[in-house]
């Protein structure tokens, strides 16, 4: 049986949480990569949605320009989603100067964004649906 000095466990252990502290930090990397990259494809979704929106209101008789609103409004909320990335971003570049209040508040908030990024699939697949359900029923 091998015996390991104190010394050498207390390094092991502090070895293997530097290595899971650094796939912490890479996994909320990537889950921030991942938000990105749906939130891109997203965006250029959208602006096919915005297209069909207009086709449909030119070439269908019963189709009403007002249509439109729906993608733009659409658009306006990924745009507000964006800064409130942005502003996570921000807070995380300078986490260290502020004080830690505003820290736990600004956490809190930025804690939101994941929710709010959820709500633009959401908001997108409804705006499809609709578009779809429109394009159907001419």
């Amino acid at each position: 049986m091998i015996h390991q000095v104190p010394g050498e466990i207390e390094k092991g252990l502090k070895a293997s949480n530097e290595k899971w502290s650094r796939i912490e930090e890479e996994g909320v990397k990537n889950i921030l990569k991942h938000f990105d990259r749906i939130q891109d494809k997203l965006f250029t979704f959208n602006n096919i949605l915005i297209a069909g929106y207009f086709v449909m209101a030119k070439f269908e008789h019963h189709g009403s320009l007002k249509m439109i609103l729906i993608p733009i409004a659409n658009m306006i909320f990924l745009f507000a989603i964006e800064f409130i990335m942005l502003e996570r971003s921000r807070f995380q570049s300078k986490i260290k100067s502020l004080p830690f209040d505003e820290n736990n508040r600004r956490y809190e908030h930025a804690d939101k964004a994941t929710l709010v990024s959820i709500l633009i699939i959401l908001s997108t697949t409804i705006v499809t649906g609709i578009f779809l359900i429109s394009f159907l029923n001419s």
